[in-house]
């Protein structure tokens, strides 16, 4: 199933009109923040707090965790404790400690969003994202980022989109032979990317030649499975993850490769610069028709033998279920809280929606189509889960309904509905982070020399996964940010976002 239909779609029917400028009251006046904290030198105690290590072990009761400057160097029971001299005390009683959350898929974390993004992150337990689509020059972007004032997540960071002739997204970087592939490869790894993002428009033999650019390099690749790739084939070429599931769905079909067929006989018509809107219309229509034809004819045996492949690959899956959900066109509530906290451009492409310039009959034929898509897409969660593919939580912030910092709560929520445990959820955010980056030798679980990025909760997420939201307090490499001051940064995300809107009207 093709997961880039969608944005297609939609800026297929927006080139066609024109666009108009929008107008917005302002939000609040710019407020002041005052972050404070522990010195660097200064120890940390949490006392008496349950502790949830993420390790696979079961719920530590009446622990003290001790750090020192942005390590974790003691997790015992707390009668064992000896306090450092001076150490800040933090109460632990009734509360639970889980590892930071990483949110593995997100936007806007390196653009001119990140400002007031970075603080939503922090203030919702987000200590780390993974950009899915990082600027021109990391290194470049890294250096400006070292001078920001305030507080921000570890960021793993992408290249920009590397896609074929005719990019889904205007600013990608576009690769129309495998000589341009290789060299985007090779540029971005100059540049300091972590990661090569491929998306849906590559050839099969520009997508190859990036596999093998990128395997010889020992730079990962990760994204969307181009259209004219098999899931099969890319978990074969090495690419590390596989986003919203693209292409996953078909190859659980028993009919894949003769569905593929015919959607790329439709694609081209619908693509066709000459082609009029009722051609267009009629092409996206088969193209709904065959996807709706995916989904009827999955099954089981196809679908255990490709999980196999992706355990034998170690090829992670991040489903962005929040995403996919989002797609059904089900609305926000207009007050809905949380929609203060983002900037007007942002909002804008909210409202729209992802089918507002859809002709009525086929924005409900995309609806029912998204729905049962999204209900295989969970049944394939699980499904993937229980055959041991590894998983990450990620939310794709950014995009409508996906909100940053807030939706990976709903991100975890919906992996448990998919038949995730509690704790496995947890871990997708946490310790499978850490192991997918190679760095589950500092992060991703509680335990003695790992960085210090820890969740303190009022409720316990084993119990109910939705509890993750009860946020006491954040320490991020070590620094402690209490209750107080995570209001604080959500009260300057606001005060970011009016003031970037105010700018952007002069």
């Amino acid at each position: 199933m093709n997961r880039s239909l969608i944005p297609e779609f939609k800026l297929e029917l927006l080139r066609l009109e024109q666009k108009r400028p929008l107008r917005f009251g302002l939000l609040l006046g710019v407020l002041f923040a005052l972050f404070c904290g522990c010195a660097c030198s200064q120890s940390l105690v949490i006392q008496h707090v349950t502790v949830i290590d993420a390790t696979g072990h079961a719920a530590q009761p009446d622990r003290t965790v001790i750090v020192d400057r942005d390590r974790i160097v003691a997790v015992v029971p707390s009668k064992k404790a000896h306090f450092p001299k001076n150490a800040q005390i933090v109460d632990g009683i009734g509360k639970f400690l889980i590892p930071g959350l990483w949110d593995m898929h997100v936007h806007g974390a390196s653009d001119a969003r990140a400002p007031w993004s970075h603080l939503l992150f922090l203030a919702n337990g987000v200590v780390g994202v993974r950009d899915m689509a990082g600027p021109p020059d990391a290194r470049a972007w890294r250096a400006g980022q070292a001078s920001s004032p305030d507080p921000s997540p570890t960021i793993y960071l992408g290249s920009p989109i590397v896609d074929g002739p005719n990019p889904v997204w205007p600013d990608s970087l576009v690769a129309a032979n495998e000589a341009q592939g290789r060299e985007q490869v090779d540029q971005q790894q100059l540049r300091g990317a972590d990661f090569i993002k491929v998306y849906s428009r590559l050839s099969r033999n520009v997508y190859f030649a990036i596999a093998d650019e990128a395997n010889k390099r020992g730079i990962p690749f990760e994204g969307h499975v181009p259209e004219l790739v098999t899931a099969a084939d890319a978990s074969s070429a090495g690419q590390r993850s596989i986003e919203h599931l693209t292409r996953v769905a078909d190859a659980c079909s028993k009919e894949e490769s003769a569905i593929d067929v015919e959607l790329q006989r439709s694609r081209t018509l619908f693509r066709a610069p000459d082609a009029t809107m009722a051609q267009k219309i009629d092409a996206g229509s088969n193209i709904i028709l065959l996807n709706m034809r995916t989904v009827a004819s999955f099954d089981e045996a196809t679908a255990q033998s490709l999980f196999a492949l992706f355990v034998k690959n170690r090829t992670w899956q991040c489903p962005t279920l929040i995403l996919l959900r989002a797609q059904i066109d089900d609305p926000l509530p207009a007050d809905d809280p949380r929609l203060k906290y983002l900037s007007k451009d942002v909002r804008a492409k909210w409202d729209a929606g992802y089918y507002r310039h859809f002709p009525s009959e086929p924005r409900a034929a995309m609806a029912k189509l998204t729905k049962a898509e999204f209900d295989e897409s969970m049944r394939i969660v699980g499904l993937m889960y229980r055959a041991g593919v590894p998983i990450l939580a990620g939310t794709d912030a950014m995009n409508p309904e996906c909100f940053p910092g807030f939706s990976i709560h709903d991100e975890l929520a919906l992996l448990v509905g998919a038949g995730l445990s509690p704790l496995a959820a947890l871990q997708a955010a946490t310790r499978n982070a850490a192991q997918f980056m190679g760095q589950l030798d500092r992060r991703g679980t509680i335990e003695v020399g790992k960085i210090a990025d820890l969740v303190l909760l009022d409720a316990d997420p084993l119990a109910d996964i939705h509890n993750t939201r009860s946020v006491r307090a954040v320490v991020l490499n070590g620094k402690l940010y209490p209750h107080e001051e995570l209001d604080a940064m959500l009260l300057k995300a606001q005060a970011l976002v009016s003031s970037q809107d105010t700018s952007s009207e002069k």
